[in-house]
């Protein structure tokens, strides 16, 4: 019975063959650099938003709201196809991603996009 390689050792080797030098001591460093990246300040907010627009109903509402300075609740709605619970919920994951902002005016809730939407990578 074969026994599979260890990833690491297979990285290596597939390094090894991509650039003709000994792999195995840099395979640390690079997973050290994954680490230390995942670790920055920045990476949980970047996670955040880029989740927030992996949805397709998501992203869609930032679109709109980039060709329109501002929607109310019930437009996302319309533009959409949604239920309004939905376009809330949608609309809370882009507000705590603090890609969108909120306005309340009596029982509406107008939305816009936030200053700087731009998603920077750590």
């Amino acid at each position: 019975m074969m026994t599979a390689a260890k990833p690491e050792s297979a990285l290596a080797l597939r390094l090894e063959r991509l650039t003709g030098e000994e792999a195995s001591c840099c395979v640390p460093e690079y997973q050290d650099l994954a680490k230390e990246v995942a670790a920055s300040a920045g990476f949980p907010e970047a996670l955040q938003r880029v989740r927030a627009l992996a949805d397709e109903n998501r992203l869609l509402a930032v679109a709109l709201l980039k060709r329109r300075k501002e929607l109310c609740a019930c437009e996302i709605q319309a533009a959409t196809g949604l239920t309004h619970a939905t376009v809330s919920h949608h609309m809370a994951v882009l507000v705590d991603a603090d890609l969108v902002r909120t306005r309340r005016a009596g029982k509406w809730t107008y939305y816009r996009l936030a200053q700087r939407p731009e998603v920077s990578i750590p």
